[in-house]
Formats: C-alpha cells, structure tokens, sequence
C-alpha cells in the first residue's frame, strides 16, 4: 500500500469517525445534572416528620417531566406533563424512609424523551418517634351516665421537661392539644354530656427534637362507654370502632403560641371543644 492510498484511508476513517461522534455522545451529558434538596433539612428525621424533596433542572429549555427515585432505585414519583423547572415531592418519614434518593429530568422534542443524568444522592436517616405514652381513665368504669365527668390521665415514658405538648384524640376524627411543660403526665377532664361522648379515645405527646414539635406514637386506646335513658345501640356501634385515616390526617407539626387550641377536620359532623374550665364538650 502506498503512501497516498494509506492517507486517503485514513482520513475516510476519520471522516466517519467525525459524523458518528455526536451520536456517540449521550443526550444526558449535553444537560446539567438537576440538585436535589430537603426542606426542613436535618442530619436525622423522626417518623410523622414531612419532608419535601426539591428538584430544580439548570437549564432554561422546556423541561417535559421529572422522575424521584428511592434508595433501592426505584421510580417512586412521576411528574409529567410538566413545565417547570423544579419539582416537589412531599414525603411523611418512616422507618422505610431511610436511605438515598435521586431525581432526574427530561425535555420532550419531537416526540422523543431526552434525559438527564440523575442528581447526586440525598440522604435521609430516620429514627422511631418516641414511644407511645399511656392512656387510663379515672374513674374506670364499665359505664357512663350523663352528668358524669371522667379524667383521660396521659403518662409519659419521656422526661417532663422534653414533654412540651398533649393531644387527645376521639374516634369522631378531632382533637384537642393542651400545652404542658415539666410534667410527668396530663389529666384532662371529659365532661359526659350524652351517648354522643361514647367512643375510642387515645393520646400523644410532643417533644422538641427538630425545628417543630415531633409527635410520638398514639397510646392505646381506650373505651368511653355512656348509657343515656334515650341511648341508641346502632349509634354508639360506629363510635367504638377508631377510624386510623381520620388520626392519621391530623397534623405532625402544631403551633404552639397558645396554651390551648382546637383542631377540626370540616368534612366531620361533630366538634370537640376546650372550655375554659378544662373540660372536653361535643357539641353536634
């Protein structure tokens, strides 16, 4: 092979090689890498904590969608269509939480999704929310008549001066928060106004661990039974049974400007309300 004829293959290679290399190059590494952050951000969440992951794509074409991926990898959220460039996913700590997310983008053009690569890792370490208080009544009686006042005591198993706040429950999907400080337990008197009373009753405290009040496990439950000359049987039957979806929608994190506050959920008929005098009323 001559000379001439062995340049001339050379640069036909070369020529080839010039017109494949942008395929050759990823679509992912003509974008910039998105970030991805937390809000609140702390080094440790509790379980009930709400975290919001922020994913924010540098770039300023049209972005098509976002993906969220947990720590094993796997698509946990999908945002498309959409046209911003960051995106929110609001998660609510667990055990399960634990470990490393990503988040990636994409833009749409011609009908094809081109990606970026994924964010650095973020990393979220979860502890148990502190453990369940105790629930008693005093005094515990099979049955409650009208006129009746019974005390909901709720121990702590956590030391007073971390207890900041208690919240009492009723399976009617309210509840009632009382402010505390350097107290072992909190007894709050329920006034028995009529069957309407009878039900599931539970409680929780809250500790300063973050930068708001962390809730701990709900207690046990326990059963407000009222007798009424005028009581209906098949009504008091939906009102032992504690509905969790109605407890669990209640909020983590409580303003605490106040000594004493109502919390309500619209869609329920019933209200629950703090007197003055400390006592619980229902009104219908």
């Amino acid at each position: 092979m001559t000379f001439s004829s062995l340049l001339s293959s050379q640069c036909n290679f070369l020529a080839a090689f010039l017109q494949l290399l942008p395929l050759a190059v990823s679509f992912a590494d003509l974008l910039p890498v998105p970030i991805l952050s937390a809000d609140p951000r702390h080094d440790v969440y509790y379980e009930g904590e709400r975290v919001t992951m922020t994913c924010s794509a540098p770039t300023m074409r049209k972005i098509g969608g976002f993906r969220f991926f947990n720590q094993t990898g796997e698509q946990i959220d999908l945002q498309t269509p959409y046209s911003l460039a960051t995106a929110w996913l609001h998660l609510t700590a667990t055990k399960a939480s634990s470990g490393e997310y990503t988040c990636m983008y994409f833009l749409k053009e011609s009908g094809q999704e081109i990606p970026s690569n994924r964010s650095l890792p973020l990393s979220l370490k979860v502890q148990a929310a502190p453990t369940a208080p105790t629930l008693s009544l005093d005094p515990q009686q099979q049955v409650y008549r009208p006129g009746n006042h019974v005390n909901l005591v709720c121990s702590f198993p956590s030391s007073s001066d971390d207890v900041k706040q208690v919240q009492y429950y009723a399976d009617t999907g309210f509840a009632v928060s009382v402010r505390v400080s350097n107290v072992k337990n909190h007894s709050f008197n329920l006034r028995i106004t009529g069957d309407m009373v009878s039900g599931s009753y539970s409680c929780a405290y809250f500790v300063n661990k973050a930068t708001c009040p962390i809730r701990s496990e709900l207690s046990p439950s326990v059963i407000v039974y009222v007798k009424s000359e005028f009581s209906n049987p098949s009504s008091l039957e939906h009102l032992v049974t504690t509905d969790p979806s109605l407890v669990n929608s209640l909020p983590v994190c409580l303003p605490m400007n106040s000594s004493m506050s109502l919390i309500s959920i619209p869609s329920c008929p019933v209200s629950i309300r703090l007197s003055a005098s400390d006592s619980l009323s229902i009104i219908i």
